[in-house]
């Protein structure tokens, strides 16, 4: 376990705040993870990308 550093209190920010709890051993505090990515936003952003080598390719810049 690591050690709770009081400092990490003072940032002020809930981010931190959470952790300094999470680390005084506060047991309601989820451990931290990797947020799961949105398949939404994967198709969208894959969307985008098709569009953007399409405009190129029409102007002549790909």
């Amino acid at each position: 376990m690591t050690k709770y550093d009081p400092a990490k209190d003072s940032a002020g920010s809930y981010t931190a705040a959470v952790e300094a709890k999470r680390l005084r051993g506060d047991t309601h505090w989820p451990e931290p993870r990797e947020r799961a990515p949105d398949p939404e936003t994967e198709k969208q952003l894959k969307r985008l990308k098709r569009a953007l080598d399409r405009k190129l390719r029409k102007d002549g810049l790909a």
